[in-house]
């Protein structure tokens, strides 16, 4: 209202000034009705965002006499499209900083597993002939630098894969595949380390229709990773894997082992990233805290789900079930 009656260029911030009669003068050239956003200063000294629509009011004879004007207050509108910008520039930002983490993951993974390959594969070598040119003490080392080389790289490849996790750059690679197959071999390659513990190694397969549509290579992973936990844990007893169909077209797969379970207040805890309930057990078995962590990602990525049933010295079961056909999503 302050506004009614009074010259607009009033109003107009000095600096402006100039460029407003300019307009003035070019929309005297003109019949038309014309839009405009302009800074116009308030009664307080500060100034708002208004749009404006003007056009040359003439008299009888046609000559320029005035103009109209109608203003509109447009900061809420203008500080909402700053806003907007500013979230665009961070979603691009945000983009290209993923970019710049994936491509760096990628060097990074071929720059810490191609060495560590070549030491594995090369010690590998050493062992086959180890009968022919090493003595016993020479093989022992090499069978230390063998095993370090392996668990070296399973570290390795677990924290690429939390990175590539985190970063959103993990992706499933969808195939059909015979999981009764998969299973059974997955678990045939963990038998050394169950039978240098003694311990007793179960496997129950009952699908009636055993091929799945999921990333192969992921689903053992996630079994490796539950039977490495079984098997770490466990002492004395068993360890036993299960595949079973559940309704609405699901499946489960179970790794049951007689360890020293987990006590009820800890069971939430266990899928937290670095979370590692014994200090003592874990300098015992090593390892990085993160295997629990990427599988409940993994799986939750499969649009499944992970349930744990354990208690102190019982024994724990990681139940993982899963659709039979995973969707792209």
């Amino acid at each position: 209202k302050f506004l009614i009656r009074k010259p607009l260029i009033n109003f107009i911030p000095y600096e402006e000034r100039r460029a407003f009669r300019a307009k003035l003068m070019q929309l005297l050239q003109t019949e038309l009705m014309q839009e405009w956003e302009l800074r116009i200063l308030s009664r307080t000294g500060e100034t708002f965002d208004a749009a404006v629509t003007v056009s040359t009011v003439r008299d009888l004879q046609g000559k320029p006499s005035g103009w109209r004007w109608l203003l509109r207050d447009i900061t809420t509108r203008k500080q909402t499209e700053e806003k907007m910008r500013q979230i665009e520039l961070q979603n691009l930002q945000l983009q290209e900083a993923a970019k710049l983490k994936s491509h760096f993951l990628a060097i990074m993974s071929h720059e810490l597993r191609s060495p560590m390959n070549a030491i594995i594969g090369f010690s590998q070598l050493l062992l086959r002939s180890s009968h022919q040119s090493l003595s016993q003490r020479q093989t022992n080392m090499v069978e230390r630098i063998f095993n370090s080389g392996k668990h070296l790289l399973t570290l390795i490849d677990e924290i690429l894969d939390f990175a590539k996790i985190e970063v959103g750059c993990l992706q499933l690679q969808l195939q059909e595949f015979n999981l009764g197959e998969l299973v059974a071999a997955t678990t045939e390659e963990m038998r050394s380390l169950v039978e240098q513990k003694n311990l007793e190694l179960r496997v129950n397969l009952n699908l009636q229709k055993p091929y799945i549509v999921n990333d192969s290579t992921r689903i053992r992973q996630i079994l490796i990773n539950l039977l490495s936990n079984a098997i770490k844990f466990t002492d004395t007893g068993s360890v036993e894997v299960a595949v079973w169909e559940l309704p609405k077209n699901r499946i489960a797969i179970a790794v049951k082992d007689t360890g020293i379970g987990i006590a009820q207040a800890d069971i939430e805890h266990i899928f937290q990233e670095f979370r590692q309930l014994n200090q003592s057990i874990t300098r015992q078995h090593g390892g990085t805290g993160l295997g629990l962590a990427i599988t409940d990602r993994i799986v939750r990525m499969m649009q499944g789900k992970i349930i744990v049933e354990s208690e102190l010295e019982g024994g724990s079961t990681f139940r993982v079930e899963l659709p039979r056909e995973v969707k792209v999503v």
